[in-house]
């Protein structure tokens, strides 16, 4: 029994942090999870964006145009929340990279957002990886705030979790 509580509670304390809180319509998400994997290997990840939909659920198209540089644009369609306040929502991300530190990103189209602006940022840790995430989004249409924060919350615990899993798979191949 003993074991069961422990192994539960170290399964809860790896899992993704995040806080969401509401602000004049914007969702200001901050969320971040350890991982013992590379930084390289979360690089590859993070930066993965054309098979992003193979290990986040929530992402149901995920197109890169071709590359300039450090930027990119990619065009973007996810399924987010839970019934009945499921949405589909598209972005068109205009992306920096400073590898292998920072991603930064932000919705140009402005079809479903008024505001989508975010960022990866990755640290070396004492031989892991600390991954930090930021979004600030308001929605064009939404539920209502503490049940849009409760399902941005989940929505990105979850996403958070998926990208820990992948980096830890791609990790363990090496």
């Amino acid at each position: 029994m003993l074991l069961a509580l422990a192994s539960g509670a170290a399964a809860a304390a790896s899992s993704p942090k995040v806080t969401v809180e509401l602000h004049s319509r914007v969702y200001e998400v901050r969320g971040s999870f350890t991982t013992s994997a590379p930084i390289d290997t979360a690089w590859a990840v993070l930066t993965d964006y054309g098979g992003i939909g193979a290990f986040v659920s929530s992402i149901r198209k995920s197109d890169v145009e071709p590359r300039s540089g450090e930027d990119l644009r990619v065009h973007q369609v996810a399924t987010v929340g839970k019934f009945p306040f499921r949405l589909t929502a598209r972005v068109v991300l205009a992306v920096h990279e400073e590898r292998p530190h920072h991603i930064a990103f932000a919705d140009i189209s402005g079809q479903d957002f008024s505001t989508y602006v975010g960022s990866w940022t990755l640290r070396a840790d004492s031989g892991s990886a600390v991954i930090a995430y930021v979004l600030d989004a308001a929605p064009r249409v939404g539920p209502p705030g503490w049940v849009g924060r409760s399902g941005m919350r989940h929505s990105i615990s979850e996403m958070l979790a998926e990208v820990r899993t992948e980096i830890e798979r791609r990790s363990a191949r090496r």
